[in-house]
């Protein structure tokens, strides 16, 4: 019904309509105010402090103040972050693609330093927008972020958007570098290549995945459990791409392996199983041979 077809409204559908439009009002985004600010942080992409003071004004333009959200949903990330209307952030970052390349670099590095959510994701949406020629300085850059503590959605940012030009530009190079960050000694670096390998896998070529398997086969071998929660999402994606390979790989570790670890490993696993594979898969895990484990005085 429109407000044409109310011929005499009670007060109280008058009080609602005036509150229905005041918050209407208050939550509205004025698209060429925006975009005049846009224009005027364009104008400092050679002064990355300025660039960055500049950003923040303008975020900080748009949060809601007053506005809560559902105390049981569960944030995007757990940064200090700016409450924005939806179309805020995208709008901005997508105008910073007009950047020189060569200006890039310095502002994405400026942001990143910054300990707000809306600053680092920007940062890391910049680099995907470098040309392809900017590739080994994109991994590069990547590289060190990875080997911060990071929080779960600039991690999703990086293997996203960051590596955009990159993956689809170079899909080998990119690859080949999240191959060495499995291998690396260092723990961070092969959480950062597990999560990076579950993104790689569902828009891969179907004769790479026995590749990807023999890269898993190790980590799922072994008794330490420090990785796990990074292998899940790998082995969903394995799963989600071939029901069956996947199954028999986990089948055959489950040969090979005495460690009841493994096969309780294993038993998270079966969500991403149906059919014949959750049958077989489940009987192998319960059919493990379990040695004991020996002492060592």
């Amino acid at each position: 019904m429109t407000l044409s077809c109310i011929l005499q409204p009670s007060i109280l559908d008058k009080t609602f309509l005036s509150l229905s439009a005041y918050n209407s009002t208050m939550t509205a985004i004025d698209l060429t105010r925006l975009e005049k600010q846009i224009e005027a942080l364009l104008l400092l992409a050679d002064d990355p402090r300025a660039f960055q003071a500049e950003f923040h004004d303008i975020l900080g333009f748009y949060h809601r103040y007053s506005h809560r959200k559902h105390k049981d949903s569960l944030p995007k990330s757990f940064m200090r972050q700016y409450d924005l209307p939806e179309k805020v952030l995208p709008s901005l970052q997508n105008r910073l693609k007009r950047i020189q390349p060569e200006l890039i670099l310095p502002l994405a590095r400026q942001l990143w330093q910054d300990d707000y959510f809306e600053a680092k994701d920007t940062a890391v949406t910049m680099l995907g927008f470098l040309p392809p020629d900017h590739n080994e300085e994109v991994l590069e850059q990547i590289l060190q972020w990875l080997d911060e503590p990071l929080d779960r959605a600039i991690i999703e940012s990086i293997f996203t958007r960051g590596i955009k030009t990159l993956s689809q530009n170079d899909p080998q190079l990119w690859q080949d570098e999240v191959n060495k960050l499995l291998l690396s000694e260092r723990t961070q670096r092969r959480k950062m290549g597990l999560l990076a390998l579950a993104k790689i896998i569902p828009d891969c070529q179907s004769d790479s995945l026995p590749a990807y398997f023999s890269w898993m086969r190790p980590f799922l071998i072994s008794p330490d459990q420090s990785l796990d929660n990074n292998m899940k999402p790998v082995v969903a994606a394995l799963a989600e791409r071939s029901n069956q390979e996947t199954a028999y790989l986990l089948r055959e570790i489950l040969t090979d392996s005495n460690d009841i670890e493994v096969g309780r490993r294993f038993r998270h696993y079966l969500e991403f199983f149906e059919g014949d594979s959750y049958e077989r898969l489940l009987d192998a895990i319960k059919k493990q041979v379990i040695l004991p484990r020996t002492k060592i005085d």
